[in-house]
Order: C-alpha cells, then sequence, then structure tokens
C-alpha cells in the first residue's frame, strides 16, 4: 500500500511541471506598424451640379495597437485585436469642367476591434512558429471635420506571420495583415429578371488595407 501511494506520488510530481507548461501561454503583445492606403470609394458623378469624384483614399501612415491571445489548445490560440491608424480623408476630384485634383478634407483616426481564432506551427516550446488567424468585430472611423459623421462598420481581417521566441517569457511578433471593412451599399440602377423574379445589383464600398507589424510577445 505504501510503495503504490509513493509511486501515485512520484507521478503526481512528474506530471505537474508538463501541467503548469499545458497551463502557461497567455500573450500581450504591443506591435507597431505600417499601413498601406485604401480606398473608400469611387467613381462618384454628380449629374446635377458636374461635381465628379474619381476616388476617396485613406493614405499610408504608421499603424500601432495591442493584441491578447489565450491558448485552447497547443496549435490554436483565442485572439483579441486592438489597432489604431491616425491618417487622412483625401479625394482625387473635379468641379464642373476642371481637372481632376487631389484634396485633403480631414483627418481620421481608425481603430479597430476584433475577435477571433489564431492557428500555430509546431509545439508550444518550439523558439519559432509560424501562425494564421482570422478575426471578425468593428472598426470605427472618426474624422476630425464636423462636416464628415463618424461611423461604426463591421469588419473582418486575415493576418499571418511568425513569432520568434528568446526565452519562455520574452519573443517577437513579425505579421501582415489584410484589414477589409464594410462601408456602405447603393442601388447601382441594374436590374435582372428571370424565372425566380427580378433582383436589384448594387455598389458596395469597402476599405482595404494591408498592414505590416512588429511586436514585443510577453508571455504569462
Amino acid at each position: 500500500m505504501k510503495k503504490t501511494a509513493l509511486v501515485a506520488l512520484l507521478g503526481f510530481v512528474a506530471l505537474a511541471p508538463a501541467a503548469q507548461a499545458q497551463v502557461k501561454g497567455i500573450e500581450i503583445t504591443p506591435t507597431i506598424g505600417y499601413r498601406f492606403s485604401g480606398t473608400l470609394s469611387s467613381g462618384y458623378n454628380d449629374g446635377s451640379t458636374g461635381y465628379r469624384v474619381e476616388s476617396v483614399k485613406v493614405p499610408n501612415a504608421l499603424s500601432y495597437g495591442l493584441s491578447f491571445e489565450y491558448p485552447l489548445h497547443p496549435s490554436a490560440n483565442l485572439e483579441v485585436l486592438w489597432s489604431h491608424q491616425s491618417s487622412s480623408i483625401e479625394a482625387n476630384w473635379a468641379p464642373p469642367g476642371q481637372p481632376f485634383t487631389t484634396q485633403k478634407f480631414a483627418d481620421l483616426k481608425i481603430d479597430t476591434i476584433q475577435i477571433g481564432g489564431m492557428w500555430l506551427s509546431g509545439r508550444p516550446r518550439d523558439n519559432v512558429r509560424w501562425y494564421l488567424d482570422f478575426l471578425i468585430g468593428a472598426t470605427i472611423l472618426s474624422p476630425s471635420d464636423s462636416n464628415f459623421n463618424s461611423m461604426t462598420r463591421f469588419s473582418g481581417s486575415l493576418g499571418g506571420g511568425a513569432k520568434i521566441y528568446a526565452s519562455d517569457n520574452i519573443g517577437v511578433k513579425l505579421g501582415a495583415r489584410w484589414m477589409p471593412v464594410y462601408i456602405n451599399s447603393s442601388d447601382s440602377g441594374y436590374y435582372s429578371c428571370g424565372y425566380y423574379g427580378c433582383y436589384t445589383y448594387y455598389n458596395t464600398n469597402y476599405l482595404n488595407q494591408f498592414d505590416l507589424s512588429a511586436g514585443l510577445i510577453i508571455r504569462f
């Protein structure tokens, strides 16, 4: 009986570090990056006034943010992301009878809050782990000019990159991310009718941006 109890105790002691290693893995990562320009809308013609808008864009700018990861499996994490960009709204437009010109209309702050899943290669103790994630949430666009309304829109993102660990607690996260944001939809004026009825085609505007970032991983 004593021998059995001793074996069980030794087995528990041997398994304890492994259990702690499985629980350990919560990560907080502040990031800084560079976000490439995206188009909000394009191809607008005001027939009543003659004003023409070729495109409305958000120029390139620095970005920064914070991500939180909670391990669900050795190869999967729950991820929460906040990302911020300070940029502007620029339009390539033309008054009646005039050539097109690019003009800045307002500063623009973009805040994205998303949640989703991350897949990780290899094992938790590997020094280098590749990752791929898919997130959904909301993006808040806040112009500085009161003539433009702030808006909150549904958004998603697809990211990937590598995590490089210098120790159990510190590492570097390098990533790239595609960040589409739904803006609005409008009637295109085109219709299609068939056996099942008639359908209206809509023009849908998205803000499509790409972000490159680097961050300091702090693992608990």
